[in-house]
C-alpha cells in the first residue's frame, strides 16, 4: 500500500536533510565509540604492565608516570570537537534549507503561520485538523479530505491543529512532524520530490484508537494533482450549488 524508495532521501528537501544529518551523527557517534571502546581494551592492559607495588603506592599522591595530563586534554578536546561539530553541522543545514525556501519562495520560516492561501505564488497551504481518530485535510478552494494529495516538487506549508486532545501528524518517510493542540496552530512544510504514496500516523499517544490513526498521504505530477484540484474544487461548487 504505502511506497518507499531504495533512497529515501531523494523523497523531499526535508528527508534529504535528515538522512544527511543523521550520516554526520552516525559517523561522530562511530569514531568516538572506537575511540572509547579501544581506551577501555588499552589502557588496562598498558597499565597492568608498568603496575607498581602496593608499597610504592601511597594514598592521596598520583605516581608521576599515571594520569598524563595531555592524554586527559587530547581526550576532552576530542569530546568537545565532536559536540561542537555536531551543533555546527546542525545549525548550517537547517539554515541552508530555510534559505533554500525563502531564496526561492520568498517565505520566512519563521512566519508560517501568518500566511494565507494565494498569499505565496508557487506554494500551497493545507489545513491539517486532527481528531480522535483521524484526519481531516482542507484545500485553498475548500474542499476537504481523509487522504492527503501533494503535488510534486512544490512548497507545501502544513497548518496544523486538533479538534480535541493532543495528536502530532507525521510522514515519516518526507521526514515531516508536527504537534497537532486543541486551540494552537502549529506549522510545517516539505517539498515532495517524487511521486508515490505514503504513510500517514499520529505521533502522539491520543486513546485507544491512536494506532488506528493512519491515512495517506499521495504524491501527484503537478499536472495530475492540477486536475484533481481544479475537478474537486468544481464539484464541491456544484454541490454547494445544489444546495
Amino acid at each position: 500500500m504505502f511506497h518507499y524508495p531504495f533512497n529515501p532521501s531523494e523523497l523531499s528537501e526535508t528527508a534529504k536533510l535528515w538522512w544527511d544529518l543523521f550520516g554526520f551523527y552516525l559517523a561522530v557517534a562511530l569514531i568516538l565509540g572506537a575511540v572509547i571502546y579501544a581506551s577501555l581494551v588499552l589502557i588496562p592492559v598498558l597499565y597492568s604492565r608498568s603496575r607498581k607495588s602496593v608499597d610504592e603506592i601511597k594514598p592521596g599522591v598520583v605516581p608521576g608516570d599515571r594520569g598524563k595530563t595531555l592524554y586527559l586534554a587530547m581526550i576532552v578536546l576530542l569530546i568537545i570537537a565532536a559536540f561542537m561539530s555536531i551543533f555546527v553541522e546542525s545549525y548550517i543545514s537547517v539554515n541552508k534549507l530555510a534559505s533554500l525556501i525563502e531564496d526561492e519562495y520568498g517565505v520566512n520560516v519563521d512566519n508560517l503561520e501568518q500566511l494565507q492561501p494565494g498569499e505565496v505564488d508557487g506554494a500551497l497551504i493545507i489545513e491539517v485538523r486532527a481528531f480522535q481518530w483521524g484526519w481531516t485535510f482542507i484545500y485553498p478552494n475548500g474542499v476537504e479530505s481523509d487522504v492527503l494529495y501533494l503535488p510534486e516538487d512544490r512548497l507545501v506549508i502544513f497548518k496544523v491543529t486538533s479538534d480535541d486532545v493532543f495528536h502530532a501528524f507525521a510522514i515519516p518517510d518526507l521526514r515531516v512532524k508536527i504537534d497537532a493542540i486543541p486551540g494552537q496552530v502549529n506549522t510545517s512544510w516539505t517539498i515532495p520530490e517524487k511521486p508515490g504514496t505514503y504513510r500517514i500516523q499520529c505521533y502522539e499517544l491520543c486513546g485507544v484508537g491512536h494506532a488506528e490513526m493512519i491515512t495517506k498521504a499521495v504524491v501527484l505530477p503537478q499536472d495530475l494533482f492540477d486536475f484533481w484540484y481544479k475537478s474537486m474544487g468544481e464539484e464541491l461548487k456544484g454541490l454547494e450549488g445544489k444546495g
